[in-house]
């Protein structure tokens, strides 16, 4: 069979967006999925998407990352954190049973394979939560993790980073759907975007699928009811700067 890795980051507590990429992952055939961290914060399903996860996980059939958000639940992070996500975080903790708690505790900063490697932000100091935004952020990470191809959330956008001839790590908008050759003599750094929280204008669902032995990397967006995950938002009692962001994807 195939490999075929699912790539899921900033899931933030989305169940509906969860649900919906999992089905279009099923339908892709993926065989194995890893969740990039921030599976809690800003939305209104910490508990269930913990829930399916950790079951994912405890099967063998995923692997989880830690995000800082995920962090935040059980270590105080306020000064790193704007008002809106820690009071998402502050409600997030009521939300939970101690079993939510000690999976999230749990979870690696990061995971290496022969040839990739699985973080929330970046490998060059993961803990401290740096972001991939550019050429030196994603050289950075690659220097650390040493792998042909890593892995990464936090960032909301999509975007793959690939290292030209003379060593440089160059930005590239990948278009949702297509196949990209990503040649294991390079090394590649993949921003997989938000599965919980678009950022770009879309409100559409981010997440990729990287099939290792033909070397191709397919970021896809999926679209869901955003205003049902919305209206629960508001219904919570959270900002609604968090609700009207899932509308927007801004």
């Amino acid at each position: 069979m195939t490999e075929r890795i699912g790539l899921f980051a900033d899931l933030h507590s989305n169940l509906e967006a969860y649900e919906a990429c999992m089905a279009k992952a099923q339908g892709l055939g993926v065989t194995r999925m890893v969740f990039l961290g921030d599976i809690v914060g800003y939305n209104a399903d910490p508990a269930a998407v913990i829930d399916r996860i950790a079951d994912l996980v405890n099967a063998k059939r995923a692997i989880a990352i830690l995000g800082n958000h995920d962090e935040a639940v059980f270590k105080d992070r306020r000064n790193q954190m704007n008002a809106s996500a820690n009071a998402a975080i502050e409600w997030t903790k009521t939300q939970l049973k101690e079993s939510h708690l000690e999976f999230l505790k749990n979870l690696p900063l990061v995971v290496n394979e022969e040839k990739i490697c699985f973080v929330h932000a970046s490998a060059h100091n993961p803990a401290d939560w740096n972001y991939i935004t550019d050429s030196m952020s994603a050289w950075r990470c690659v220097q650390s993790s040493g792998k042909s191809y890593t892995f990464v959330g936090h960032a909301h956008e999509q975007a793959l980073f690939y290292q030209s001839a003379v060593g440089k790590l160059i930005r590239f908008a990948p278009h949702p759907g297509d196949e990209i050759p990503v040649l294991q003599h390079r090394q590649w750094v993949g921003v997989v975007g938000s599965l919980g929280q678009p950022r770009d204008g879309n409100p559409e669902a981010c997440f990729a699928v990287f099939e290792p032995g033909s070397e191709t990397l397919t970021f896809h967006r999926e679209p869901y009811d955003h205003f049902s995950a919305a209206d629960k938002v508001r219904r919570a009692g959270l900002p609604d700067d968090l609700a009207n962001r899932l509308i927007t994807g801004k």
